[in-house]
């Protein structure tokens, strides 16, 4: 048997409007560090936790909820919104597009900035600059980089874009 599951066995619910119910008939539950609200049960000692959005969904759809390739999503993007309504399962690409566009887009060009590469010559450039300066915070104010990025720059080796 699995956490959610035991969570229903012992009267753990979730309100059409969201709100997870403990033993003693109260609302409980706390936000973790992902932004989700989520509870702790103990079960023969030792502490399992559970999320509102997981037991809302396995509430409304069952077994299906552990079927391979699903997971829980939030219709509006809101990840506290854990109203009846605004869970569904689906596949991760249904939970991506239930992203608002404008973020989705947001999101695609952080990533794609992380993965810039960088010309052979400026890399070696300066790596030649280093070799005068000696200093990563001396050539961060020259290049306006952070020195942690001219750092990688120096020491790593596959920083350069394909020719």
């Amino acid at each position: 048997m699995n956490k959610l599951q035991i969570a229903y066995e012992r009267g753990f619910r979730v309100t059409k409007n969201g709100c997870l119910i403990g033993l003693r008939r109260r609302r409980v539950g706390s936000i973790n560090n992902d932004g989700y609200e989520t509870t702790t049960i103990l079960n023969n000692n030792k502490r399992i936790y559970i999320q509102t959005h997981r037991l809302q969904a396995y509430q409304k759809y069952g077994d299906k909820l552990f079927e391979d390739g699903i997971v829980v999503r939030h219709l509006n993007g809101n990840k506290l919104d854990n109203s009846w309504n605004n869970i569904a399962i689906g596949t991760p690409k249904d939970n991506t597009m239930d992203i608002p566009k404008e973020i989705r887009e947001k999101r695609v060009i952080k990533h794609i900035k992380k993965q810039i590469k960088y010309e052979k010559e400026f890399v070696t450039k300066l790596r030649e600059d280093y070799e005068l300066v000696k200093n990563y915070n001396e050539l961060g104010r020259i290049y306006n980089m952070h020195s942690a990025k001219i750092w990688r720059l120096i020491n790593k080796r596959k920083i350069f874009k394909d020719a």
